[in-house]
């Protein structure tokens, strides 16, 4: 068996498990802080670590260059230029970390004077001003380690730091408000366990690696400089995949009113659901690829590609199913509105729609294909997708409102999946269009056929009201999914053995 899939539950478990936690935990500490928190410390401390999550565009592309290095040296045994790409970006973020500290520590008056800290709190938020930043600066180079850790398919491992992580953030959190400590003190301890998960990985890679070395003088810019362009592809990518994510908002804003952000919102969170869902059983893909790109598997690719496209399908269509039967319900319980109010049902089931086919066309074939030499290809179609998805939305959002932005979400993903992204990958795997459906339809059509005889028999006799809660959904997905797993084993035990 080859090692992606031994990892393969491991890892997909362990990633539902650290997103639950997240999940739940994260909606308690919300409501903790808002009733804990004056305005000010609420506002200050949300708007921190927003600033905390457009880190990610600080790497320009190396964490992504990093994991699929790992994996495909130590896959060929070039530790040396292992070393050397590694030790060079790690050092180039010590440095752009220091750089980024220093600007941020000149410029603290003026930010917190633009933020209208009145006098009463400046001590207080200015102390944790600087406790973030210092903490970030710490954190950046060390987030090479988590990536490293994905390099070595381990990625379990860092699923259940990451939940251990979260656990004792609140924990800690919790304690502190209860305890009174100042807003500092509540950063440092929010800093000091967010940084916990890299840490970690960084001991066991060490551990597990002992032939990487970081030293200075393994530093060669030469190295990153021939991975330049595989960079600077992931960069972009990350670019137009945020950028599809969060301009939805911008535009709603400046086009028919900051007001209506929130009808979307309420529609979106369904979506953003069954895509987290979605994409935890994708995340060994990348190392996976790189691993078998490198080492020249070209079988072992396309098993890998059409094996997680398959059990992507087999499983992300029945929740898809679920969540479209059930929005309005569902969206009563995410956000408490009552009644739902039709434009935010429809938005809600055009972004199910949207997330569904993106899984479907996209979610496991531009990981492995990102990993084979395709980066440019892949820049190419995600940048047509980002730019007609901004494009289509500002000019749908004129004539339909907030219902028009999701459709201008909804359109170009589907087309773009559909008719780019899938015909792509099956001249890439060098099957036909026939293989590539039949490969997916064996073996899951009669569960599938099973699964939507049971939602329609629960969905027309025992509707489910807007009092029936999560738990009520949760005890009509079950019953409709247990004949799905039943009859589906065979799917589900091909996956594991390979």
């Amino acid at each position: 068996m080859t090692e992606w899939r031994k990892r393969f539950w491991a890892t997909t478990g362990s990633g539902y498990v650290a997103l639950l936690s997240r999940m739940i935990l994260g909606l308690v500490m919300f409501r903790l802080m808002f009733q804990n928190f004056t305005g000010a410390q609420f506002g200050f401390w949300a708007l921190l670590w927003s600033l905390f999550g457009y880190g990610i565009l600080l790497d320009f592309g190396f964490g992504f260059t990093a994991q699929k290095a790992v994996a495909s040296k130590t896959a060929t045994g070039d530790f040396a230029g292992m070393n050397r790409l590694l030790a060079t970006i790690f050092w180039t973020f010590v440095g752009l970390a220091v750089f980024l500290l220093t600007v941020f520590v000149i410029i603290r008056n003026p930010f917190l004077d633009g933020m209208k800290v009145v006098a009463a709190d400046r001590a207080e938020f200015e102390s944790a001003y600087l406790v973030f930043f210092i903490g970030l600066a710490v954190m950046f180079p060390l987030g090479l380690f988590p990536e490293i850790l994905r390099g070595l398919q381990r990625i379990d491992i860092a699923n259940w730091v990451s939940t251990i992580s979260t656990v004792l953030n609140f924990g800690f959190l919790w304690y502190g408000m209860h305890a009174r400590w100042d807003l500092a003190a509540l950063m440092a301890v929010s800093v000091a366990t967010t940084a916990l998960p890299n840490l970690i990985a960084a001991a066991y890679v060490f551990r597990r690696l002992p032939e990487l070395s970081l030293r200075p003088r393994w530093f060669h810019w030469g190295s990153v400089k021939s991975q330049m362009g595989f960079s600077i592809a992931a960069y972009l990518i990350t670019f137009s995949n945020m950028l599809m994510g969060k301009s939805d908002q911008l535009v709603i804003s400046l086009t028919i009113g900051v007001a209506f952000v929130a009808i979307y919102q309420a529609g979106f969170k369904a979506s953003e659901m069954l895509g987290l869902f979605s994409s935890q059983m994708q995340q060994a893909l990348s190392p996976a690829a790189a691993s078998m790109h490198a080492l020249g598997d070209k079988e072992g690719l396309q098993k890998l590609l059409l094996g997680t496209s398959k059990i992507t399908f087999f499983l992300v269509t029945p929740c898809y199913l679920l969540a479209a039967a059930f929005l309005e319900p569902l969206i009563e319980s995410l956000t408490g509105t009552n009644p739902v109010p039709a434009e935010t049902f429809w938005v809600g089931q055009a972004l199910l729609f949207a997330t569904y086919s993106s899984q479907l066309t996209s979610g496991a074939s531009k990981r492995v294909l990102m990993m084979c030499g395709e980066e440019k290809k892949l820049l190419a179609i995600s940048l047509v997708d980002a730019a007609a998805n901004l494009c289509l939305s500002i000019a749908l959002a004129f004539k339909f409102g907030v219902l028009g932005v999701a459709l201008g979400t909804m359109i170009p993903t589907t087309l773009v999946g559909w008719l780019w992204i899938v015909p792509f990958t099956v001249k890439r795997l060098g099957i036909s269009g026939k293989d590539f459906l039949a490969i997916h339809l064996k073996g899951t059509v009669l569960p599938l056929v099973a699964f939507g005889g049971v939602l329609s028999v629960i969905y027309f006799l025992m509707p489910a009201s807007a009092d029936c809660g999560l738990v009520g959904l949760g005890w009509r997905g079950l019953v409709c999914m247990l004949p799905l797993l039943v009859l589906g084993r065979k799917v589900i035990r091909e996956m594991a053995r390979g």
